[in-house]
């Protein structure tokens, strides 16, 4: 029962070649607009070095990736290039030089409504078990 849930939240991730990462922490709210790749349930995003969003992320982890068609919380981490998964060819994009990834991994994500605005449902990833409620899905 849980399988199918993993499969559309992977889905979703899968599809979206660029995403708005959202961190707050010491440097304000920050937010930018990178080119992104999923594995699994874990999204990879291609952000400079430089980009204050990092700063952020060194003393909080929590973060909010936005797209049109869903907003998902996670926990980021940065990753070096050099420890990019195998496979995952956003970190052998020319434009990576200079860049690190930031992985975030999926624990709650909202679906949007196709029209109108509002959350459709909502899918709790978390990786420990969670309790299933009236408005939101387990995906643990």
């Amino acid at each position: 029962m849980l399988e199918p849930l993993r499969l559309r939240v992977s889905d979703a991730l899968r599809r979206e070649p660029a995403a708005t990462l959202s961190t707050s922490g010491p440097g304000g709210i920050q937010a930018g607009f990178f080119p992104c790749e999923a594995d699994g349930l874990t999204l990879y995003l291609l952000v400079p070095a430089a980009s204050d969003v990092l700063f952020n992320l060194e003393s909080e982890k929590g973060v909010v990736i936005t797209t049109p068609g869903w907003q998902m919380e996670g926990k980021g981490e940065v990753v070096p290039l050099s420890q990019a998964p195998a496979g995952l060819r956003l970190a052998t994009l020319p434009q990576a030089a200079g860049c690190v990834l930031v992985a975030v991994q999926c624990q709650r994500m909202h679906v949007n409504w196709s029209e109108g605005w509002g959350y459709r449902e909502t899918i709790d990833c978390g990786v420990f078990a969670m309790q299933r409620s009236p408005q939101s899905t387990v995906c643990a």
